[in-house]
């Protein structure tokens, strides 16, 4: 991508830090004006797809922007840097076991790495790692972070139906299903 170097036009301290860049671009011939909106450094965020017994382990979360609430797999925003004797796989495996605890009261074992996902490549200067991990509803850990209006098991074989119903419509949460999907 070719053009004019990013100005940035708004920060925010957080959390988490925000920052909207806007640049003119130039690229095959055709100019326009980007904005790239950078959340904590462009630190990768973790989506956790948590599953027992044939179910998934989702949250109500009340999402102002949409003024609407949707059904989502837990998520949030990853650690930055990597730290001493940690590096960047461990730390997106911490991560999504901050806030499947932190969203649901839940902790999870063997927690797997499934891939990437970038939530709007056009606005969104981040990516997210999907993660698994099994679940068991007996080994809660106690309050949740306050973000969300409720756990919700859902049926495997339900996903679909809600995602068809527009219950379930989150990019990142869809993503995150595809990915489970292809690692079945």
């Amino acid at each position: 991508m070719e053009g004019a170097g990013p100005e940035l036009a708004y920060a925010w301290d957080g959390p988490p830090r925000l920052e909207l860049w806007t640049q003119q671009v130039s690229h095959n011939g055709r100019s326009w004006r980007q904005h790239r909106l950078v959340a904590d450094n462009g630190t990768p965020g973790v989506v956790v797809v948590g599953v027992h017994g044939g179910r998934f382990a989702m949250v109500e979360h009340w999402r102002p922007a949409a003024g609407r609430s949707f059904l989502e797999f837990p998520r949030g925003f990853g650690t930055p840097g990597a730290g001493p004797g940690r590096d960047a796989a461990e730390r997106v495996l911490e991560d999504a076991a901050r806030e499947l605890r932190e969203e649901t009261g839940l902790a999870g074992t063997h927690f797997r790495l499934l891939g990437q996902v970038w939530a709007d490549t056009s606005l969104l200067a981040g990516s997210a790692s999907v993660v698994t991990a099994d679940l068991c509803p007996a080994d809660t850990l106690g309050p949740l972070d306050g973000e969300i209006d409720g756990l919700r098991w859902v049926d495997v074989e339900e996903f679909p139906r809600l995602m068809a119903s527009g219950e379930i419509a989150d990019a990142l949460t869809l993503a995150a299903h595809a990915h489970w999907l292809a690692a079945r």
